[in-house]
């Protein structure tokens, strides 16, 4: 091995041993899980909110879900409206959850599997099992910055991003982002009436 050759590898050796490992794909699922068995402990909805903010903010990637829920149309939008459409994207995210399981019955969360789709994105499969079905929830994750964060949830083969992105160019076509930033914030309403808790 010539002194370059020997120079470079020793490079490489000091890069790879400072490089952080990457964090696994499942953390952020189990993460989210367990804050999903424990909100549904909680009989006050603004106690599940709070709980849920701090987990859905560690483990989801928010910027992700807008921008590809937008579609074409996040490229151009004016950067205040960006901000304020990730930031009620995640409040969706927390207030739909928080509605969703009303009470706990011995639910439980199964991990399957993983299958990397792209170099930078990954699918877990995992099962939710209840008392009167079985639900099937894989998650796409992206990888930014050496942490695995989830951006889609797709339940017995319907992904929540793809409902999502529908659901907002047809509003966008009609009303424009303003009417988006209206209709997310209705869902989060429409959310806390569902829950139907103090």
């Amino acid at each position: 091995m010539s002194r370059m050759s020997r120079t470079l590898a020793s490079l490489f050796l000091v890069f790879n041993f400072y490089l952080p490992a990457l964090a696994e794909p499942t953390t952020p699922v189990t993460e989210f899980h367990e804050g999903l068995i424990n909100l549904m402990k909680s009989a006050s909805y603004n106690d599940r909110i709070q709980l849920l903010t701090t987990i859905v903010a560690n483990n989801f990637d928010t910027s992700t879900v807008a921008r590809i829920a937008l579609g074409r149309r996040w490229r151009n939008m004016e950067e205040g409206n960006k901000a304020a459409i990730v930031a009620l994207m995640g409040e969706v995210i927390v207030s739909s959850y928080a509605s969703r399981f009303p009470t706990y019955t011995q639910q439980y969360f199964e991990i399957l599997s993983q299958k990397p789709i792209k170099p930078d994105r990954i699918i877990v499969r995992t099962r939710l099992h209840t008392d009167a079905e079985i639900v099937d929830l894989d998650y796409q994750l992206i990888e930014l910055n050496g942490q695995w964060k989830i951006f889609d949830v797709a339940a017995n083969g319907v992904s929540d991003l793809s409902l999502k992105r529908a659901a907002y160019a047809t509003t966008f076509k009609s009303r424009g982002v303003a009417g988006v930033i209206e209709e997310l914030r209705q869902t989060i309403r429409d959310n806390r009436d569902k829950a139907n808790l103090p």
